[in-house]
Formats: C-alpha cells, structure tokens, sequence
C-alpha cells in the first residue's frame, strides 16, 4: 500500500464486509457499531495509552448499540473469536501513513496485519546485518504524536526482526529493554520464520489479544511464552 492513498487503521470496506456477510448483521447495527469504533479511536484528545485501552475493550467486548430509541441493547462482535478462520486476514506491506504534523516524515511499516479491516499488529523488518533494535526505536518513533500515533490506536502486537535474530514483540508504549522474544520449541530453522509462525498464526495471534493482554496503571503488557 505505499501509494494508495488515505491509508488507515480501520479500514471500513473490510469490516463492513465481514458484519454483514460473515457476523449476518443488519445494516443499521452495523453503521452505528462502526460509528462508535471510529469515535473511540479517533478521540485524539487523550493519551494513546486510554484511546488504546478503550478500543481493546470494543474489540475484546464488543460494540453495544441499539438498532432506535427504546430497543434492546445488541452486542456487534468485531472479530469472531470463537472461530478464528471465520475472520479476514489480509498482510498489507509498505503502508504508507501521513505524520500528524504536517511537517514531520512521512511513516511507512513494513507490514500491518489487518483482521476484519482493524489494523492489530505492525511488524518493521531490517536485514540481516541491521540490528533488530533499529526496528523497535522505529516504532517507537511511529508511536510520536507528532508521526503516526492516532495509527496505533488499534493496533496490539508491536514487532520488529530480521533473518538472524528473528523476531522481539511488544505492545504501545513497550519501552526497547522490555520488548520480547518468544522461545517456544520448533523444528523451522530461519528464527524469523519460526517466531512468526509461533506468535503470527490466525489462532494463536487471536488467542494472545483475547486472553493475554492487561492494561496495568497506565502500561500495556503482553505475556511471554511461560505466562
């Protein structure tokens, strides 16, 4: 996606696509829970950390509408949990994201992953003879109010890697010291591949922000491989 244009972390056709098709939502149940998702997201008036916590809880939770004044409360489930194949995954590269200041740089991740049009996880790569930290102070420096900070209001897996070291993931706001590296047994050789299979597969990536993610006194914390 490097030159398509008005890139971002929500992108709606996906995720109207899968309420309505997939999840079997009415059209009204629909607008309204992608109404709230984007004003959630899009409140620039607090920290990342509060927008981020708040936009996990509609992911997590769900979305509660009412179809009019005076009808029952209906919870719009933005990612079926139960059934990870259900979900729409897709890898976009090069993701082009203007800066918020309008005289900063330009941000480009390497790879975004998207589940029903919510952009969940980001994933910068350098090559094998870059250290690996050089991706993780680049997502720090995205994360700046003055880059692309309003991108990762969404987003729950924070990762940066190469052919050598493989991969170290964190979450918003994870200082560098912190970010982590997953040592779980595998017969796949290249550890870029094996970590991103390990934390990446549909199942196990949906299971790591369903069931091991804590909002703790204003710090996000993702588990490691023994927790």
């Amino acid at each position: 996606w490097i030159d398509r244009s008005n890139n971002r972390n929500i992108e709606e056709h996906y995720l109207r696509a899968f309420l309505k098709k997939k999840q079997g939502y009415e059209d009204s149940l629909v607008n309204r829970a992608l109404h709230e998702l984007n004003r959630v997201a899009g409140d620039q008036s607090r920290s990342l950390y509060d927008i981020n916590k708040d936009v996990y809880g509609l992911l997590r939770y769900g979305v509660k509408v009412k179809e009019g004044a005076g009808d029952l409360t209906k919870t719009v489930w933005l990612i079926d949990w139960q059934h990870p194949e259900r979900n729409h995954f897709v890898i976009a590269e090069e993701v082009t994201v203007p800066a918020a200041n309008a005289k900063a740089y330009t941000k480009r991740p390497d790879i975004v992953l998207y589940v029903n049009g919510i952009a969940l996880a980001v994933l910068e790569l350098k090559r094998s003879t870059v250290s690996v930290s050089e991706g993780i102070r680049q997502n720090l420096d995205n994360q700046k109010p003055e880059f692309i900070e309003p991108f990762f209001t969404t987003i729950q897996l924070v990762m940066a890697g190469n052919s050598i070291k493989g991969v170290r993931y964190g979450t918003i706001g994870t200082p560098e010291k912190y970010y982590l590296t997953w040592k779980e047994n595998s017969t796949v050789e290249d550890p870029l591949v094996r970590h991103l299979i390990q934390l990446c597969s549909k199942s196990h990536l949906l299971e790591l922000i369903h069931d091991f993610v804590v909002f703790d006194s204003g710090y996000k914390k993702l588990c490691r491989h023994n927790q």
